[in-house]
């Protein structure tokens, strides 16, 4: 009767010691889990204050980019009206140099064929800044190899290629731009050609694609490189 007794109070002190264990493990997983929450709540707040910084820093570095491509233009306008043509005409074959050396930086890091790319491909912030970053100095490159060509008689051909990542037939016009290019440069001669993103504020062009050669507008349709080659002349 005695080990009977000894046997259910022996059973019942297991089931409150295994009960107080389970609590415990219980209070030790929720102190652990609410650790690990926290832990991980920490970091993405750390993370997304990281990653605001970044984004804030790249806006900004942006404005000030533009901000400093705005005052040279500026400075360049004001010089170049203080200079004779002869003065003119070199002033800006130096400043087109630089301006190309500036655009290998963004040649070397943007893709070849950017209408392709950007018509297969999901655009990140950084991609996005680069490309407003290279279409500003592109224009700049432009205008300044456009004033070559028309005050300067340097033998350069000097257009824009407008493209939009809907159009179908932007990538295979760029294609035949391409070999436009091979051609002229064949001959001996520069071409400076630029892609930019088309806007539909954009007063002269329509549709796209819409190429810009030595101030002739194609658009309508795609052009084929053996139809554009003799404006390049």
């Amino acid at each position: 009767m005695h080990q009977k007794i000894l046997s259910k109070k022996t059973i019942i002190l297991f089931a409150i010691a295994i009960s107080i264990i389970l609590y415990l493990a219980g209070v030790y997983s929720g102190l652990y889990a609410n650790k690990i929450i926290k832990k991980e709540t920490e970091e993405n707040i750390i993370s997304l204050k990281k990653e605001t910084a970044q984004d804030l820093e790249a806006m900004q570095n942006y404005v000030n980019f533009l901000d400093s491509n705005l005052k040279n233009m500026q400075l360049e306008q004001t010089f170049i009206e203080t200079l004779g043509p002869e003065e003119m005409c070199n002033f800006s074959i130096i400043s087109f140099n630089e301006l190309t050396s500036q655009l290998r930086f963004y040649w070397d890091r943007l893709p070849f064929r950017i209408e392709e790319y950007e018509r297969n491909n999901k655009l990140s912030e950084e991609y996005l800044l680069l490309k407003q970053q290279y279409s500003h100095l592109s224009i700049r490159t432009w205008i300044l190899a456009k004033n070559q060509y028309d005050k300067c008689k340097i033998d350069i051909v000097h257009g824009l290629y407008f493209y939009s990542s809907d159009c179908e037939n932007c990538v295979e016009q760029g294609e035949q731009l391409d070999e436009v290019n091979k051609k002229v440069r064949s001959s001996g001669r520069d071409m400076i050609l630029f892609p930019l993103d088309f806007k539909s504020d954009e007063p002269i062009i329509k549709s796209t694609p819409a190429v810009m050669i030595n101030d002739k507008v194609f658009q309508g349709r795609l052009y084929k490189a053996e139809e554009l080659i003799p404006y390049t002349k």
